[in-house]
């Protein structure tokens, strides 16, 4: 009887010795696979990134060529919000000034802001775009005066939760143009630059 107990053990732990075996190729055999297409993917990718910066290099793009391609980037890709953001504030950070044709930089402005809470203060350098042909041409005092005025009265009328993000600070941008246009006819104003711009919290 202890024979025949015993074949039986044999014959019931020999094939579970095979299976470990088989096992452990199959494994053997995936990690290989693994790696080789790994391997293979890596080698590919590293190749095609190598042309696409040859390419890449023999151009320079000018920033409204980066603009557009920001703008195809946003069409193709709706879903994608970080680069429709990021285009957005390209878009809203960048006046309109085809008719620019010469700079006047005005002296910083200090403006208490319209905070209830608390006393805060806005610290903004602006420049403005303005047309007409001659370099030598030099805005008045009047025309300077009358221009920080009007928007000296824009600035002073905003909280600090309105300016602060970018959008606040587009729109800012926009009032801000319009008052000065309104204030001063010659020379015509067609942009404003923001060169500086601290909120004191």
């Amino acid at each position: 009887m202890s024979e025949q107990s015993q074949e039986t053990t044999e014959t019931i732990s020999t094939p579970a010795e095979p299976k470990k075996s088989k096992m452990m190729l199959i494994i053997i055999i995936a990690v290989v696979l693994l790696a080789g297409g790994g391997a293979g993917y890596f080698f590919l990718g590293s190749k095609a990134g190598a042309d696409e910066a040859d390419s890449s290099s023999d151009k320079v793009k000018k920033p409204k060529d980066v603009l557009a391609d920001e703008e195809a980037a946003v069409d193709e890709e709706p879903s994608d919000s970080r680069t429709s953001k990021s285009a957005k504030r390209l878009r809203s950070a960048i006046p309109d000034d085809e008719d620019v044709k010469n700079i006047i930089e005005l002296q910083p402005f200090i403006v208490n802001l319209a905070d209830t809470e608390q006393a805060r203060y806005l610290r903004m350098s602006v420049s403005l775009g303005v047309g007409g042909e001659g370099e030598s041409e030099k805005p008045d005092q009047l025309f300077i005066t009358r221009v920080r005025n009007a928007m000296l009265a824009i600035m002073s009328d905003k909280s600090s939760d309105e300016i602060l993000s970018t959008d606040g600070k587009t729109k800012l941008r926009k009032d801000l143009l319009r008052a000065a246009q309104a204030a001063a006819d010659e020379p015509e104003i067609h942009a404003i630059y923001i060169t500086d711009f601290i909120v004191q919290l």
